[in-house]
């Protein structure tokens, strides 16, 4: 087996084990994420915006373990708020289960697919733990509260950090019909992610990616 064939191989394994958890990426959007992680370098400091039960997060880990190095950076309050269309699919989600808390459940799906070396959890809000952040990042994925208010906050606290050529990943951000207050990400694509500031501007099914130029 060829060594490419190898690595899409590993990456696939890292795709069908996120589809066995609760989450909104897949596909060719998520395919398109692991490709990202696995491009960035020796080293590479992911943050995602958004971490829920942890879909996200083994397709951004899974190619660092693959790398061997670098680590994802996750942040969420694991309290399951966020904007006022997300929640109530939350909060069924989380009641298909007995016990344990947003956090214990993502904690568990992390250290089951061997992740927890190449995973960092920082529990709070997007702008709240970005007040003590100082680390250049390399790929900045937003999939956290999708209100314009809240999405604003995300991307104001963390953009900063993008070094140039990082890549920023905005989940849920395709320009076609938002229920309102979960149209941040549309929002923020459309006033942001826009030359001179960004190049490689490209929409995978749902996910806007563009490098910081």
């Amino acid at each position: 087996m060829t060594t490419k064939c190898r690595l899409a191989e590993e990456l696939e394994v890292c795709l069908r084990r996120s589809e066995t958890i609760p989450g909104w990426t897949r596909g060719e959007e998520a395919r398109e994420l692991l490709r990202s992680s696995h491009s960035r370098s020796a080293g590479a400091v992911i943050v995602e915006i958004g971490s829920f039960f942890g879909a996200g997060a083994i397709l951004l880990a899974g190619p660092r373990r693959i790398r061997g190095s670098g680590v994802v950076h996750c942040v969420d309050p694991f309290d399951g708020t966020g904007d006022s269309f997300s929640v109530p699919h939350y909060q069924r989600i989380l009641a298909k289960f007995s016990s344990g808390s947003l956090r214990d459940h993502f904690e568990r799906n992390i250290h089951d697919a061997g992740l927890a070396p190449w995973v960092r959890i920082h529990q709070g809000r997007a702008d709240e733990v970005a007040r003590s952040w100082t680390t250049p990042i390399d790929l900045l994925y937003l999939d956290g509260d999708q209100s314009q208010k809240g999405v604003r906050e995300a991307y104001g606290s963390w953009a900063q950090f993008l070094k140039v050529g990082g890549i920023i990943a905005v989940h849920n951000s395709a320009p076609d019909n938002h229920t309102a207050e979960h149209d941040g990400h549309r929002c923020i694509v459309e006033e942001k992610i826009k030359p001179p500031r960004y190049s490689n501007i490209r929409l995978v099914c749902s996910t806007t990616f563009a490098t910081k130029a």
